[in-house]
């Protein structure tokens, strides 16, 4: 990066490092800190604040990375940040992958950390996914009763999840003493909030705290940038037509069409795309986004996504595998 992209970069940095969370000063040295890695494309819900519910209007493309490309990719990956995290998902199931725990495995021989978040509606090969040790396990859903679950994960069970739970958590036990003295795999669930399901939240708690499963919370969002800036735009009756820019696409004729189920799903959400706009007017967009940066997605195909919160086929930087940290941050600049 030239001097002043790598300042734009620290600059926009700043307010994540004070904010005292996750990321901090190392996090955001090492680009990309988290890697999303696109092993299958492939999801079995289609909810309704992610592409997988919204698909009119992006390009997508379904797909198992093939194995020999994941190994290349990982070898890259050790050598740009030994200390990253690779994420086994990207608005995909994992379980749907067949050599999920082969996948684990060859992340953590390289030393790196696996991570997978999982809507844990079909399971498979379970005991050896976890006999992989992988380092963070996350159970995403959204309710304890059906009623409540399907409004977030439509094509969802959660019934069926909750027995998957408990297969889980049997798994992981059975491990713990085949080894003694390790603590097992750290799982846990991650209850999307929104504003008609709180009150099953610590039904949900007192469940996982009897199978011995973690258990956080965090308000739902929308996942996708396509789909939440065309939100913001059909409400803003000043909206003007995007600037066509050469060598990128026409975005007039590429993005998404907001329809009925989306805005349903917004007007869910504890903070929707408009109150984020307002909370955050009086502050300058600056050139660079780090997160784009130290969250980066690599489809099944090898390329690179512009950011791990887009999704559409046609926003992308290359081929992960021919270009440099450096050379991806400075395509982002301006976007």
């Amino acid at each position: 990066m030239t001097p002043e992209q790598q300042k734009a970069f620290d600059d926009a940095s700043v307010p994540f490092i004070d904010g005292g969370g996750a990321i901090g000063i190392e996090e955001t040295r090492m680009k990309s800190w988290r890697y999303f890695l696109e092993i299958n494309s492939l999801c079995n819900l289609h909810c309704p604040t992610c592409t997988k519910g919204n698909q009119e209007g992006y390009e997508h493309k379904t797909g198992i990375m093939d194995a020999d490309l994941m190994e290349r990719i990982l070898d890259k990956i050790a050598v740009e940040n030994p200390k990253a995290i690779v994420f086994l998902y990207g608005n995909s199931e994992p379980f749907l992958h067949p050599r999920l725990p082969e996948c684990i495995a060859a992340i953590k021989a390289r030393g790196l950390n696996a991570q997978f978040s999982t809507n844990l509606n079909y399971v498979r090969r379970l005991d050896e996914t976890l006999a992989a040790r992988p380092d963070f396990v996350i159970i995403s859903l959204s309710g304890f009763t059906q009623d409540i679950y399907v409004r977030g994960h439509a094509g969802g069970n959660i019934e069926k999840v909750k027995d998957n739970m408990r297969l889980i958590a049997e798994a992981n036990g059975r491990l713990i003493q085949k080894d003694g003295g390790w603590p097992g795999i750290d799982i846990n669930i991650n209850y999307h909030i929104y504003k008609d399901n709180q009150h099953e939240v610590e039904l949900m708690r007192e469940y996982c705290k009897n199978l011995g499963l973690g258990f956080f919370t965090s308000f739902a969002r929308a996942i996708s940038m396509e789909n939440a800036i065309q939100y913001n735009r059909s409400l803003d009756p000043e909206a003007t037509p995007f600037e066509v820019q050469d060598g990128r696409p026409d975005y007039n004729a590429m993005l998404p069409p907001i329809g009925q189920t989306y805005i349903d799903a917004m007007q869910r959400l504890v903070i929707p795309p408009t109150e984020s706009r307002e909370m955050y007017k009086d502050i300058p967009a600056p050139p660079e986004c780090p997160i784009g940066t130290m969250f980066q997605f690599i489809r099944h195909d090898g390329k690179t996504e512009m950011c791990a919160c887009v999704a559409d086929r046609r926003l992308v930087l290359g081929n992960f595998l021919e270009t440099s940290q450096d050379e991806r941050v400075a395509q982002r600049m301006n976007h």
